[in-house]
């Protein structure tokens, strides 16, 4: 389990061995030469800690000190990495806890006082607390993350209808409009600019920024105002005014 949690894998590789030195003519290769040194990029320290999170989870609703026991055996204190592999299995469970008023709390150390409830302190990097009176390893279910994606998502949904790829029904101050999109070219060379004017937000856009408001990168290149006869059909209706 340490390989896979500290260990960053060699990058690169495939039929062509972009990433090895040993990629050369064969009068510019040494005669004699490891079969590790070739190698540009190696193996590396990293933190990859979702196998160990999923493998707490897996062991909800049995005892702390048995999933402790567990652990330890496995992972155990005879070089660094394993002790770094400890010093997150500990982290991501709050052992000190006790009852108070019908409910868990813990003792942390953080910025919102030295004792809080187990729903403020779990969180999504230490969901697990052990139950004082039972002893058992337990998860604190959680809200979903929060993320700014999302609320863009929704936004689009509420104002933009796709009715093929380069055609899209789109809201904008209260009234629905036909636009017409192109994709986004490939720069070919680097004085190319990524910058576009979408006629339908006026202004010039980048990439990132088309992907934010169409939830791609197209730019708008034309665009007319939906009819009555047309709102209809769509099942479509302007917020002010009406189409012409």
């Amino acid at each position: 389990m340490h390989k896979v949690i500290c260990e960053e894998p060699r990058h690169g590789g495939g039929p062509e061995k972009a990433s090895r030195r040993a990629n050369l003519p064969d009068e510019l290769l040494p005669r004699f030469e490891s079969v590790r040194r070739p190698h540009k990029d190696r193996k590396s320290f990293g933190e990859h800690l979702g196998p160990l999170r999923r493998w707490l989870r897996s062991q909800v609703g049995r005892p702390w000190d048995k999933v402790y026991s567990e652990a330890c055996a496995v992972i155990k204190p005879d070089s660094v990495v394993r002790n770094h592999i400890k010093f997150h299995l500990l982290q991501f469970v709050q052992r000190h806890t006790f009852m108070r008023d019908g409910q868990v709390w813990c003792f942390t150390d953080g910025w919102y006082g030295n004792e809080l409830p187990v729903e403020q302190a779990a969180s999504h990097w230490s969901p697990f607390y052990v139950h004082p009176k039972t002893g058992l390893l337990c998860e604190m279910p959680l809200s979903p993350r929060f993320r700014w994606r999302d609320q863009a998502a929704e936004r689009r949904a509420k104002t933009q209808r796709w009715v093929k790829e380069n055609l899209l029904l789109r809201r904008i101050q209260g009234l629905w409009f036909s636009c017409v999109v192109e994709a986004f070219p490939v720069r070919s060379v680097r004085e190319d600019t990524p910058w576009h004017f979408d006629l339908a937000e006026r202004r010039l856009i980048s990439p990132s920024q088309a992907r934010e408001i169409y939830g791609k990168e197209v730019y708008c290149t034309a665009k007319r105002q939906l009819s009555r006869q047309e709102l209809r059909v769509a099942g479509l209706a302007n917020a002010s005014g009406e189409a012409g």
